[in-house]
């Protein structure tokens, strides 16, 4: 009697040891497929977004390029200014012939103008 009792528990420890393992439908890999989606379009926004925002910056070099010419151009021009400010007596009126001169080609009274037509 006992050794049918222990011939039917080892029957019984076989049967439960051996299962049949079907295949099961895996819903993770719908998970982690919609994850490689979801980072693959972070990775396309984000790459876009830095060239955009470099190519930004870039031209915001540009212009900061060009104001600051403008400003030296402008200090030079108010240096200039400030040194025309100081002149008296002479100075200035030697000032005033040379732009007279130069800029508004006036001569002055008995002087003759040549022209060189041949261009040497």
């Amino acid at each position: 009697m006992e050794e049918e009792k222990r011939t039917e528990k080892t029957e019984t420890k076989k049967k439960n040891e051996i299962k049949e393992v079907t295949p099961r439908k895996r819903k993770r890999s719908k998970k982690f497929f919609l994850l490689y989606i979801a980072i693959a379009a972070f990775v396309v926004y984000a790459s876009f977004t830095i060239i955009n925002q470099s190519i930004e910056i870039n031209d915001k070099r540009n212009k900061l390029k060009k104001i600051e010419d403008q400003l030296e151009i402008v200090e030079i021009q108010s240096d200039y200014l400030k040194e025309i400010k100081n002149y008296k007596g002479k100075d200035l009126s030697e000032y005033i012939e040379n732009i007279a001169r130069e800029d508004l080609d006036y001569i002055k009274n008995g002087e003759r103008i040549f022209v060189n037509v041949a261009g040497d």
